[in-house]
């Protein structure tokens, strides 16, 4: 064999080798791969699915709560607690491959009860400030991801003086409550709390809670003495002088 014959088939040999290699890596280029991420949004439950699949045509989601979307990225809302295996599948129609990914997704959704926002996570509203008067957006304190309500009473007086209210609530005499909440101070000190009329003649059922500089969580059982569809859960903190801090009310009847 000549010298030529020889480079010849020597370039033939490397252009394959080329081939096949270039082969390989459009192959491994075009492997189908499922995946995602999320994002935690500001409204409860909810989370945005960033779709994070390779050489997909079309997706299935499975939210493990018995729901399923064909969204490329779908936002879910979970209305329950819980740890949910939420599943993404992931098509190529053209050469009909399929992968799946699967993760765990931890949700916590604040169950209020009879309240609304009693974990103060969406702003100020039904919330009073007294009675009437709507909560100053800077009672609100938010820090690691969390909103509480939180005031500062300068001058011990009538316990109702600062107070808050949460109005609107249908309640019947007779009828046994729930209260729960988290509450601390920065000294120690008690503050009166129960469930109530939003008007005259003001009757209520209330007690006296001691708070202490660790937070604290409360519940109480109060038998209503009155019937009205815009009854109130009441916190008067007037009484005694240090910064209050309330979080994550309820309210719900008992059988």
């Amino acid at each position: 064999m000549n010298k030529s014959i020889k480079i010849v088939s020597l370039l033939f040999i490397f252009i394959s080798f080329l081939a096949c290699d270039n082969d390989d890596d459009t192959i491994e280029n075009n492997k189908l791969s499922a995946g995602y991420t999320y994002i935690r949004e500001a409204s409860p439950g909810m989370i945005t699915f960033i779709n994070t699949s390779s050489n997909a045509e079309s997706y299935e989601w499975d939210f493990g709560d018995g729901t399923t979307s064909m969204f490329q990225n779908p936002v879910k809302t979970f209305t329950q607690t819980g740890e949910y295996t939420v599943t993404l599948t992931a098509k190529n129609n053209a050469t009909g491959a399929v992968d799946s990914f699967s993760s765990t997704v931890s949700i916590f959704v604040f169950q209020g009860g009879l309240v609304t926002n009693g974990d103060f996570e969406s702003g100020t509203a039904p919330w009073t400030f007294g009675v009437v008067n709507p909560i100053n957006p800077s009672l609100l304190v938010s820090e690691n991801g969390n909103t509480y309500f939180s005031v500062n009473v300068a001058a011990a007086g009538n316990p109702f003086d600062v107070n808050l209210s949460h109005k609107g609530i249908a309640m019947t005499q007779g009828k046994t409550y729930r209260l729960t909440f988290d509450a601390w101070s920065d000294v120690n000190r008690s503050m009166v709390v129960g469930i109530g009329l939003s008007g005259d003649p003001w009757t209520n059922q209330v007690v006296t809670q001691n708070l202490t500089t660790s937070v604290q969580t409360f519940s109480i059982d109060l038998v209503a003495n009155f019937t009205n569809n815009n009854s109130r859960v009441i916190f008067d903190l007037g009484a005694a002088i240090g910064r209050v801090n309330i979080d994550n009310v309820t309210l719900n009847e008992l059988p």
